[in-house]
């Protein structure tokens, strides 16, 4: 969508005004030193202008929670060994694998400490895509549930001692226990301040991306976060001459527009024009920023959108069999990503209807895991968290919008129950072993509460899989979140399993006087799911990712980085979409396509030779709806 490229012209232009700026990039997978054109660290980097004081920082977020913990893990470890009948090993191995939402949780804790420095006027954020900067803005309430979590352990120890001493006087861990508790409700009221925090949310003129827009918005007022603005992006300039593309560009952006205008009434629309060439440096972007100061309103003249299909035309041959190439007869699982607003969901939907045609004997089931859906939007259909075939699709493709935070909620009934269930045994069996039933209870209900980061995507995620288990002739196709989280996901399996394999092997301890009951099955059952889910994605036989781009330079520097974390990992990458590639006939056509066919080249240039690459071509209106969709994919080329 550009917001990269808005978030760096802001600051750049804020510091020219006399500002001191910093701008800081909170996305997994950032891209904020490619548009600023110079390399960007976890900690701040002066940024060369001609006149004011610009830094730039791209959050490093594993080592900013690690700085956040390191002082504290001490402390938090006395409080469990008080509070909970599990030893000094056992804590110290359950602390050094949990603390949930790991990137967003890291990500504010660096804004306000770069905030309260006292060195700058104003903090430009780059945040991660919708569905993970939604979650950033819940986390200070994830922050206060995990101080509760630490003072129900708290408290055992401080009846205890009352009991011993006949008074309790606050303690180091009190301390620890209350700043988890107020800062996490600083954070969530400097969120909600509109005197110190303005939201703008940048977005294309484009039917699906206006749809994010929209849900984005109510979901932000649900929590009380105001939007300010909204930054249309790249709007096309009216050319001198008819252009089949720019013209129809035009009515499409138009329409867009109006809808966010009537959907969203009472927030002000500022448009930024599209660029002749991509805006890279601190110039360019600088231009980008004065634009969106100036808060230019979108042409409210009506634009005519002209009638019938805009389809680009690539060159003839080269049409080698996409799904041979990502989906071979034994392939269970083949998954789409890439960079934010690339067209991944569009790509994901259109290759899964070809391929149910190709395999009409096998159940092919296309899901997406992005916690900002927009499946049902590619495909025109209303979709649920049940997988259910749609009118326009073959009879064995079924659809399904995953709901993590349904599925963790299911896993946190069985948690509890399960735990009921061991405490109801404890209080049958020995009375040995130490354990104050009704705390120890509400302790053990509180330790789902620490689990890592993406547990809840991850239980989604298992219940996908177990389709190929059940049926191992199953396909099953992945709309994922974008580059970063997508990574995220992907190595997040070892460390939830390492998770689970140590509260099991605390629950080993036990077994003599309890037994493992539910509480051991459960657990075994998600360790051996993430065990099969490993396996899965590095299998070149049965797995494949698929990484969708466009021709430009920030989506290829990302693109290259997102191959070689995936290969670092070990999941096999057979092929790259370039997505949207042709232009119209007009001067500024013709030299965004003569830019874009020279991004590709480079790009094929320095691509594995393991990983082909694949042309969809652009079109207006994008391709939407279940025959649109397969026509548009019928004439992709490598």
């Amino acid at each position: 969508m550009g917001k990269t490229t808005c978030a760096a012209g802001i600051a750049v232009a804020a510091a020219q005004n006399g500002c001191r700026t910093l701008v800081i990039s909170t996305d997994p997978a950032p891209s904020l030193g490619d548009a600023l054109a110079r390399a960007v660290r976890s900690q701040p980097t002066t940024v060369p202008l001609p006149r004011g004081h610009l830094q730039a920082v791209e959050i490093d977020a594993g080592a900013a929670l690690d700085r956040w913990i390191r002082a504290r893990r001490a402390t938090l470890e006395r409080i469990a060994l008080r509070g909970t009948w599990l030893e000094e090993n056992d804590v110290s191995r359950l602390l050094r694998l949990t603390l949930p939402g790991i990137d967003e949780l890291a990500a504010l804790f660096e804004i306000i400490r770069f905030g309260r420095t006292g060195l700058y006027d104003l903090v430009v954020v780059d945040t991660a895509p919708t569905g993970h900067t939604l979650r950033m803005f819940a986390m200070p309430d994830t922050l206060q549930a995990v101080a509760r979590v630490f003072d129900a352990m708290q408290a055992k120890h401080r009846v205890m001692v009352e009991a011993l001493r006949g008074g309790w006087t606050p303690d180091r861990e009190d301390a620890l226990i209350e700043e988890l508790h107020r800062d996490g409700g600083e954070l969530r009221a400097v969120l909600r301040d509109p005197e110190r925090v303005q939201v703008s949310w940048v977005t294309h003129a484009e039917p699906m991306a206006v749809e994010e827009t929209l849900d984005a918005v109510a979901s932000l007022a649900v929590a009380g976060i105001p939007v300010a603005d909204v930054i249309v992006n790249r709007i096309t300039p009216k050319r001198e001459r008819a252009c089949a593309w720019c013209d129809r560009r035009r009515g499409l952006e138009r329409a867009a527009i109006v809808a966010i205008e009537q959907r969203l009434a009472n927030l002000p629309v500022i448009t930024v024009g599209a660029r002749a060439s991509e805006p890279i440096g601190t110039r360019a972007v600088r231009q980008i920023g004065r634009e969106i100061e100036a808060r230019i309103a979108p042409v409210t003249s009506r634009v005519r959108i002209p009638s019938g299909i805009w389809r680009a035309k690539l060159p003839e041959g080269g049409s080698a069999d996409f799904v041979s190439t990502v989906a071979r007869e034994q392939t269970q699982l083949v998954l789409f990503g890439g960079k934010g607003g690339v067209g991944k969901t569009t790509c994901a939907a259109a290759a899964a209807l070809t391929i149910a045609r190709r395999y009409a004997d096998r159940r092919v089931l296309l899901v997406s895991v992005d916690p900002a859906h927009s499946l049902a939007d590619a495909l025109g259909r209303v979709l649920s968290d049940t997988a259910a075939p749609f009118p326009g699709a073959p009879a064995n493709l079924l659809a399904r919008e995953i709901d993590a935070a349904s599925a963790f909620r299911a896993v946190r009934v069985r948690y509890a129950e399960a735990i009921d269930a061991l405490f109801d045994r404890f209080s049958r069996g020995s009375g040995s072993v130490g354990i104050d039933d009704g705390h120890d209870r509400r302790v053990m209900q509180g330790l789902v509460d620490l689990a890592p980061p993406g547990v809840d995507e991850l239980a989604a995620v298992i219940d996908v899989i177990d389709v190929t288990e059940s049926d191992p002739a199953a396909l099953v196709i992945m709309d994922t979140a974008p580059s970063g989280h997508a990574l995220r996901l992907l190595e997040m399996p070892r460390l939830v399993q390492d998770w689970t394999r140590a509260l099991m092997s605390i629950l080993l301890k036990y077994q003599a006087v309890a037994g493992l009951g539910d509480l051991g099955a459960m657990l075994l059952n998600l360790s051996r799911g993430l065990g099969r889910l490993r396996a899965l994605l590095v299998d070149p036989e049965r797995a494949a990712f698929v990484v969708v781009t466009r021709g430009a330079s920030l989506p290829r520097a990302e693109t290259m980085r997102l191959i070689a974390r995936l290969q670092g990992i070990g999941v096999p990458v057979p092929a790259v979409i370039v997505n949207a590639v042709g232009r119209g006939t007009c001067a500024a056509c013709r030299a965004e396509d003569s830019a874009a066919r020279r991004e590709i080249r480079a790009l094929r240039r320095h691509l594995p030779e393991s990983v082909r690459a694949v042309l969809a071509p652009a079109q207006l209106p994008p391709p939407h709806g279940p025959a649109s969709l397969r026509a548009w994919q019928s004439r992709w080329r490598m």
